[in-house]
């Protein structure tokens, strides 16, 4: 990573949170996040180089990562404090052609 100020975002996520991605023909794909009041759109130049690739790979290793330790947590009963179990996680996860 290179040096400089960085920004930084802590997004809760809860059962109203939602994914999306979305793959058009004459451009580049979005990828979002939403979460309450807030929506965070990936986005990428529209010429693609291997850099964009590596991270687009790199995105869906830790996403993957992310969902197995979730599943795990959820799994084992930690998932809430009370140590119930919600169903209502959502992601569209299915990418559309605009």
């Amino acid at each position: 990573m290179a040096g400089g100020r960085m920004s930084a975002l802590s997004l809760p996520i809860d059962g109203a949170a939602s994914t999306e991605f979305r793959a058009f023909r004459a451009r580049t794909p979005l990828f979002t996040v939403s979460a309450g009041r807030v929506l965070v759109t990936l986005t990428l130049p529209e010429r693609l180089g291997a850099s964009d690739v590596e991270f687009a790979r790199s995105l869906a290793e830790q996403a993957a990562a992310y969902a197995v330790e979730v599943e795990r947590l959820y799994r084992s009963g930690r998932g809430s404090a009370s140590g119930r179990r919600s169903s209502s996680g959502r992601s569209s996860g299915k990418g559309r052609a605009a």
